[in-house]
């Protein structure tokens, strides 16, 4: 921060400077030309040289007590977030500070064009002064996420709205809710037993989500899975959750946790016989191919004792 408030002084000294020494000249030779107008070839190039040098020096002087200006407003953004959080709305900042939010913006967006490093920087939408690089880091890593998930959101809602896809992708939305609900009890249940159930029932899921998701010809068959099978697994599960967290467990309701349980594991086999089921016409489809493949190179002498590329096949 010194380092660039030197810089602006010396700018501030160097532009009062020259207006000073090439502002006289350039008086002096005015005063010269006008007594002088024969010597006009002389004097006017003069003239012309210390005006530009002149504006130059003015200018150079604006910039700095400019930049200067600048750079102590910054110093006060930096108090006054070193007091408080890593990230401060405009407003806030105007209201510690005395300082406009729009003077604010200027201000920063002038740090930025001057390449002035003062570990300050704003959001996307200029509401929000951040102090420090991995904090700033963090913001753009978290937008970028906020981008990404509200352009997913904008490709499902399209989806959505195609009579074409729509069908799938309510499917794909309530699939990654089911799985989400998994995963959430998963965590939240100590229970060795139902704890295994759960993670073998979102594998499972995963996977027939999956599949359909690549097969969408399929989805008339997870009909009955996605309207009756799974809400109903699902509230066991909910429910279960819900029995886990009560102080006093009596009787009844430890019984009801370990019928929770056999069911799970129930609904366990169940959902990987239909993730088998599902696989079921491809892999016949393919046998037969293979079965017929396999006679055709019989029936054609190209397998077996019957096919020797070496030999007279005449024998």
């Amino acid at each position: 921060m010194g380092e660039n408030n030197g810089s602006a002084i010396v700018r501030f000294a160097i532009g009062v400077i020259g207006m000073a020494v090439f502002g006289i000249a350039l008086v002096i030779f005015l005063i010269c030309l006008l007594l002088f107008t024969s010597l006009l070839h002389i004097f006017l190039p003069l003239v012309i040289v210390f005006a530009a040098v002149f504006i130059l020096s003015c200018t150079l002087m604006n910039s700095g007590r400019r930049r200067k200006n600048v750079i102590g407003r910054l110093s006060r953004y930096v108090a006054a977030l070193s007091d408080k959080k890593n990230v401060l709305k405009l407003d806030g900042l105007a209201a510690a500070t005395g300082i406009l939010p729009a003077q604010i913006r200027s201000d920063m967006r002038l740090l930025k064009r001057w390449g002035l490093h003062f570990d300050l920087y704003m959001d996307k939408s200029e509401t929000t002064l951040i102090r420090g690089e991995s904090v700033y880091k963090l913001y753009l890593d978290a937008e970028r996420q906020r981008e990404a998930r509200e352009r997913e959101e904008a490709e499902r809602q399209s989806r959505l709205r195609d009579p074409e896809t729509a069908t799938l992708e309510t499917f794909s939305s309530e699939g990654r809710a089911i799985l989400d609900k998994l995963r959430a009890a998963n965590l939240v249940l100590p229970g060795e037993a139902i704890s295994n159930s759960l993670s073998e029932l979102e594998t499972t899921m995963k996977r027939i989500f999956g599949h359909i998701e690549g097969h969408p010809d399929k989805l008339p068959e997870t009909r009955k899975l996605m309207n009756y099978h799974l809400p109903t697994t699902m509230k066991l599960v909910d429910k279960y959750c819900q029995y886990d967290t009560m102080e006093y467990q009596p009787e009844n309701i430890a019984a009801a946790k370990a019928d929770i349980e056999k069911a799970l594991v129930a609904a366990n086999e169940a959902f990987a016989n239909f993730l088998r089921g599902l696989y079921r016409e491809d892999t016949l489809d393919i046998t037969a191919e293979a079965e017929v493949l396999t006679k055709m190179f019989e029936k054609d002498g190209l397998t077996g004792a019957k096919f020797d590329i070496g030999g007279d096949q005449n024998k």
